[in-house]
């Protein structure tokens, strides 16, 4: 820290890219010669470096966390070397990609507003939203990995809608139709909907606390009615043997398309603030869900913790987001099929969207 303290950013972007450039190399070197060197150098180092330049970055909080999960996965090696086959090498390099980009780009983004029209765009608080939206989805990704095979179709359903709840929905819709077993599909495709809620209010803790606070009860409902739900079409046999595994989330791909989303809800949602105010709000919010809810939730959610949006407006903003991703994944099942699996599923999920609806009627009615 002594020495970051003297150093230019561009000069410890450099070093970083730098210190990168070797280990790959080396990781290289050492394949060459046929021998197994491993992730765990590699992984660390990086990881020892972006802490450190999190930590002057301002982000203790950030570098705490990463410090923390990465003594924990060290103490861990072991434990991790033999399950080391659940993680693919493909997986593996996604994972020092995605460390390396973020380890040069974020020091570097700019902490200030860029947009002239609302100055709500901060392109180093949308690389941080990516970052938090990346690693909750690739820890969902890692345990539904470490699960396979002795998961039950809970345990799936759960870990599926933390890594994310609209994939699981399609490769689940997909899988299910025709299968001599589709009940298992029916529940872990209600239980990953309901888990989605679970993430969206873990989401708004981090970014904007009392606004996590005033969407607890609906949220909590919604995810109620869900479990009930996914419970009611549980089947305790385990004939269904394909899992659809779900695709890495850490995805350079994915990460920019998330960045630019993000964005664009952002803009959107201060411009239909300031021409339509609240109803405005609402309507792009429970648009913008029907493909997915982070984008629009993270949105609502730094918005209000910037004072820029009244935070009963977000709270029954976020209540909306909530209903409209259950929507979508209604639509990805009647798009996917309509056969009698898809007509359940779907009935299911409008159901707990009604409890949403039913939440957002009450806090409209009575406020608090």
């Amino acid at each position: 820290m002594l020495v970051a303290n003297a150093v230019h950013p561009f000069m410890a972007v450099a070093l970083f890219a730098a210190a990168a450039v070797f280990l790959v190399l080396r990781y290289q070197f050492d394949a060459q010669k046929n021998l197994d060197p491993g992730y765990t150098t590699e992984v660390a180092s990086l990881c020892t470096f972006a802490v450190g330049a999190l930590a002057q970055a301002g982000e203790g909080l950030v570098a705490t966390v990463v410090a923390i999960v990465m003594v924990v996965l060290l103490r861990s090696k072991r434990a991790l070397h033999r399950a080391s086959h659940l993680l693919s090498p493909t997986d593996m390099e996604a994972l020092i990609r995605f460390l390396v980009i973020t380890g040069i780009v974020f020091p570097l983004l700019p902490d200030t507003a860029i947009d002239p029209w609302y100055r709500v765009l901060r392109p180093h608080d949308v690389w941080r939203m990516v970052v938090l939206i990346s690693g909750l989805s690739f820890a969902g990704y890692v345990l539904m990995r470490v699960r396979a095979g002795a998961a039950s179709h809970v345990v799936s359903g759960l870990l599926g809608g933390l890594v994310s709840s609209t994939a699981a929905a399609l490769a689940w819709s997909r899988a299910g139709r025709g299968a001599a077993q589709s009940r298992p599909y029916e529940a872990m495709i209600a239980l990953a909907a309901s888990t989605a809620f679970l993430r969206m209010w873990a989401m708004l803790s981090i970014v904007a606390p009392m606004l996590a606070g005033r969407v607890a009860a609906p949220l909590g409902a919604m995810f109620a009615a869900g479990l009930l739900l996914a419970f009611a079409r549980h089947s305790p046999d385990r004939d269904t043997e394909e899992r659809t595994p779900l695709a890495n989330p850490l995805s350079l791909r994915v990460a920019f398309t998330f960045a630019a989303v993000y964005a664009a809800v952002t803009l959107l949602l201060a411009a239909t603030r300031d021409a339509f105010g609240a109803a405005g709000v609402f309507a792009v919010s429970g648009a913008a869900a029907l493909v997915g809810a982070d984008a629009p939730g993270l949105s609502l959610a730094r918005l209000a913790a910037d004072g820029q949006l009244p935070l009963d407006t977000a709270a029954l903003a976020v209540v909306a987001v909530a209903i409209g991703t259950t929507l979508g994944k209604v639509g990805i099942l009647l798009a996917v099929g309509r056969d009698r699996f898809a007509l359940r599923t779907a009935a299911t999920l409008l159901a707990v969207a009604a409890v949403g609806v039913a939440a957002l009627v009450l806090r409209l009615q009575f406020g608090q």
